[in-house]
This record gives structure tokens, C-alpha cells and sequence, in this order.
């Protein structure tokens, strides 16, 4: 499913597959078996294509809903990433462009215990409060490590390398809100 998307943005903009492969650094047979569906890409690979492509990584997911919307706990967007252990499901609804999404974007995540949220640090241009609604975590933000328990949050400024780990025996739940479009599309390891 997101090769076929990989496929289309890049049709749409008129891209070869080695035009695409050029900018990514790939190979261009990688990119035709992504875009096959024959094997999946790491985050850190579907990253630099959606910064190549200059779409938001969302744009690999379903259908943007720009209205009042209801998003109901078994129909959220999730996206599950090959090297991430957390899979985000969006409490906010997802568009595709810049101008169909909404302002602001709320993911619900869940890290087992003795996890790190992925391995490769993360960093965007958009401001961050995550927010540890069960359990607790340790945040590596920068060179500090902050320690969230249950109903505390953190902000993070924009560009802030950071991950996450659960350090406890049972499963974290946080709640992360930012700017969808800026988070997004200029995530970056």
C-alpha cells in the first residue's frame, strides 16, 4: 500500500524512478521493489523519500478527512514503522497536503517495558509536549535524560533529537501533540 502511494506521488510530479533514486540515494531498483510492494521501507528510508517527494509522511496513509471529525478508538490511522517499537495511532485526523490537514496533530503511543521508541534519534521542526498517561518513561532529549511518571509532560522545542524508553515492568502510554505538517514531513533521524 505504500509503495503504490510512493508511485503515485512520483508519477504526479513527474519524477523517474531514477530521477527519485538520485535524490534519495538509492538505488533505482530499490525503489521499484518499494514502490511493488515487495519489500518495506525503514523509517529512516521512508523519511527521505517523503522529504524527497516534499510531502509529509503521512501522505503514506489513508485518506484526509478536513472536517469535524469523530475519531473512534478502532478507526484510527496507525502507522507502524519496520524500525520503531511504537505504534502511533493519530487521535487527530490525517490529510495528505499541507492544506488539507489540520492544525495540529495528537498521537497516542504505546512502548513495552525495557523498549526504546525507535533506535535512531528523532528530530523535526515543530514544537513537542509529550505526555506520559500511564506508566512511566525516560525521555533523551538532546544530551538530558528527563523522567516522566504518570501525568507528568515535557516540551521540547523544535529540532530536539530525542527518544523514548519505558524503564518499567509494564507498558507506557503517551500522549504526543505538535504541528502536523512542520512534525511530519521534516522528520529527520
Amino acid at each position: 500500500m505504500i509503495g503504490s502511494k510512493i508511485r503515485q506521488i512520483r508519477l504526479s510530479k513527474e519524477m523517474t524512478l531514477n530521477d527519485l533514486a538520485e535524490k534519495t540515494h538509492f538505488t533505482a531498483g530499490y525503489i521499484s521493489q518499494l514502490e511493488r510492494d515487495i519489500i518495506e521501507p525503514s523509517l529512516s528510508a521512508l523519511r527521505k523519500i517523503a522529504t524527497c517527494l516534499d510531502v509529509p509522511l503521512f501522505t503514506f496513509l489513508d485518506k484526509p478527512e478536513t472536517q469535524t471529525s469523530v475519531i473512534y478508538s478502532n478507526k484510527r490511522q496507525k502507522m507502524e514503522l519496520p524500525d520503531s517499537n511504537v505504534v502511533y495511532e493519530f487521535l487527530t485526523p490525517m490529510g495528505s497536503s499541507q492544506e488539507s490537514s489540520p492544525k495540529m496533530i495528537v498521537i497516542y503511543s504505546q512502548l513495552d517495558p525495557g523498549t526504546w521508541s525507535n533506535d535512531e534519534w528523532l528530530s523535526h521542526s515543530a514544537e513537542e509536549c509529550i505526555f506520559a498517561l500511564k506508566g512511566s518513561v525516560e525521555v533523551m532529549a538532546g544530551d538530558k535524560k528527563y523522567s516522566l511518571d504518570e501525568g507528568d509532560s515535557l516540551y521540547l522545542p523544535e529540532n530536539t533529537p530525542h527518544k523514548i524508553y519505558n524503564p518499567g515492568t509494564k507498558k507506557a502510554i503517551c500522549i504526543s501533540a505538535m504541528t502536523p505538517a512542520v512534525f511530519i514531513s521534516n522528520l529527520r533521524a
